[in-house]
């Protein structure tokens, strides 16, 4: 060691000596060129062997040792060219060899989650830092494979977004703990999934179905530190999707259907899940859904006045019953009073309902007008639900769990022992599609309240219905699920109509979301809304800046409502052309790209 580093010490002062570069011409280019080639038939030699777990670790250990031998016998000049050889001869040209590497590469170690092979990785590359892109690329890539895969898997919305969790928090094992949280690593894995989420036009209807099973039934038995943090997973998948409205607009109607049936764990859940988005998208995405909120707490508090009310009466009248139940109309009411602008509504028209409930409800509109003038109730017939006691054989009693339209339907068996489809549809009104489900929801064999004349499962046209006397159940109190929409639809009507049929949950049917490889469709009222927000993001942009390039207006209203949605270039031009048609915008007459604001 001292004599090769004193014979290195005397090369480099005779050259200082003589003015030569004798230690560079006579032994320093000699002995790069040598290791050079050493370590391009070394680097082979490993990369043959196949495993590129073995080849990280070997060159790990021949870097420690030239490191060694420079620091022990070169001159200190000769370092940084020896180690930039190193570098390119075991790391640079094998990179993108040794991060592909069937059965041993980056895409192996994420798949078993070795954490330990995937920090070797990064340490070798981080040392040429062009080479972190190779491995950024192959980590990226793998998420966005892994992803098509849970969308071509099809396992339905609730099991993909539990895929995409699964693989958030495997990836982000790799980022944070295998590449030290690096930002561009963490950025580059962001956009990957943002990428392949967005390939399905659904994604932001699962992510609804997840939340509403979650809240339903999820959170039961959870700590308030769990919750919080399965509403912060779903937070950070929100966060990669695109048409956050679309998302808003189904998890308005699931939030509805909660708080109309009363099926969720926790009030406070609730809210606290609306106040996440609330941070994440602003007031104006939320408005709606605190207004929900803040109706059903004046929906309580107007019931109990009307009850306390009711109770009043009962005590003040001495010939009438002291019964709450014949004070408010002969059955038990229980109103939820809605804003129209909060809720989503559908134009159902009414059906006819039975005579105590009608007098039930005039007796609250008398109430609610007198309480507060000026306001309109409309009745909508077609939600809610209801409890009735039915009599069956030998004196038994069930209370009966149904819809509106059940308790309708059934109610009509009070005073006739046996109806035909044709009247059932006449002296209630439901609409033909929600009458087949609901009458066929209740002749299930589980479920058969009614008996039906024909065999099989769907209505007949000329069927009639006989009230089931003989129906029994261990349950003192029955529910009568109902069944979904499509399962009341015979094959050959699917192959006549298309299968136009609506899903009975908180989404629309698979088809009206697209599909990975169509373009997004778009609900219809979202749809609308969009134009709306684009054309009042063109006015307030033109306005503020009276005249402006196609470009940079297409940039800025898209730069503008990218928390909302990302309006595609050709949506923005149409709303460009009608501005004009409506005389707000006008072209420049010397450059037809250029748009000047009309005041």
């Amino acid at each position: 060691r001292e004599v090769m580093r004193a014979a290195c010490s005397m090369l480099v002062e005779l050259g200082r000596v003589d003015g030569s570069d004798v230690h560079g011409r006579d032994f320093e280019e000699p002995f790069l060129a040598e290791t050079a080639t050493f370590y391009r038939s070394e680097g082979a030699a490993y990369m043959a062997s196949g495993c590129a777990s073995d080849y990280v670790r070997r060159a790990e250990t021949r870097l420690g040792e030239e490191a060694k031998r420079a620091a022990n016998y070169l001159a200190p000049g000769t370092g940084a060219p020896l180690r930039s050889i190193l570098d390119r001869e075991l790391i640079e040209v094998h990179a993108e060899a040794l991060v592909a590497s069937p059965g041993s590469g980056v895409a192996h170690m994420i798949e078993r989650v070795e954490v330990d092979g995937l920090k070797a990785f990064y340490r070798l590359f981080n040392r040429v830092p062009k080479t972190l892109d190779v491995l950024r690329d192959a980590v990226a890539t793998h998420v966005r494979e892994t992803g098509k895969a849970l969308h071509v898997a099809g396992n339905g919305p609730v099991a993909f977004v539990k895929g995409v969790l699964e693989m958030r928090d495997r990836y982000g094992i790799v980022v944070n703990d295998a590449f030290g949280g690096e930002k561009r690593a963490q950025k580059r894995v962001a956009d990957a999934f943002e990428d392949f989420i967005n390939m399905d036009s659904r994604a932001a209807g699962f992510l609804v179905v997840y939340v509403d099973e979650l809240l339903k039934t999820g959170l039961k038995g959870m700590t308030d530190a769990d919750i919080e943090a399965s509403f912060e997973k779903v937070i950070a998948i929100f966060r990669y999707i695109h048409d956050k409205d679309v998302f808003e607009s189904y998890y308005k109607q699931s939030l509805a259907k909660r708080l109309l049936s009363g099926r969720f764990v926790s009030d406070d859940a609730e809210r606290s899940m609306v106040a996440r988005l609330k941070a994440e998208c602003g007031y104006q995405f939320t408005n709606k859904l605190e207004g929900m909120f803040n109706d059903m707490r004046i929906s309580k508090e107007t019931m109990e006045c009307y009850k306390r009310e009711c109770n009043k009466r009962m005590a003040s009248a001495a010939s009438r019953t002291r019964s709450p139940q014949n004070a408010m109309g002969g059955v038990d009411l229980t109103v939820d009073v809605l804003t129209t602008g909060y809720w989503p509504s559908q134009a159902v028209p009414l059906c006819q309902l039975p005579d105590e409930v009608n007098r039930a409800i005039n007796k609250f509109s008398s109430f609610y007008n007198q309480k507060h003038t000026g306001r309109k109730l409309s009745w909508k017939t077609s939600t809610g639900f209801a409890e009735i006691r039915a009599t069956f054989d030998a004196g038994r009693r069930h209370d009966l769990c149904v819809s509106t339209y059940q308790m309708c339907i059934l109610a009509l068996f009070n005073t006739d022992e046996s109806l035909t489809l044709e009247m059932i549809r006449s002296k209630t009104d439901i609409p033909e599609a929600e009458l087949n489900r609901h009458l066929i929801s209740l002749c299930t064999p589980k479920h058969r309240i009614l008996r039906k004349a024909s065999k099989g499962k769907y209505i007949n046209e000329n069927d009639t219905f006989t009230f089931n006397g003989a129906f029994t159940s261990k349950m003192k109190r029955v529910k009568i699920p109902l069944v979904s929409m499509k399962e009341t639809i015979r094959v050959d009507q699917n192959r006549a109509e298309g299968e136009a049929s609506s899903s009975s949950g908180p989404l629309p049917p698979t088809g009206a979301f697209g599909s990975t490889q169509g373009g997004p469709a778009i609900p219809a009222p979202v749809e609308e809304d969009r134009r709306h927000l684009i054309e009042a993001a063109i006015v307030r942009v033109m306005k503020a800046r009276k005249n402006l390039g196609h470009n940079d207006l297409i940039a800025e209203v898209t730069r503008q409502l990218s928390v909302r949605f990302n309006p595609s270039p050709q949506f923005v031009k149409k709303r460009i052309e009608s501005l004009i048609e409506r005389e707000y915008l006008e072209r420049s007459e010397s450059d037809r790209r250029m748009y000047m604001y009309v005041a």
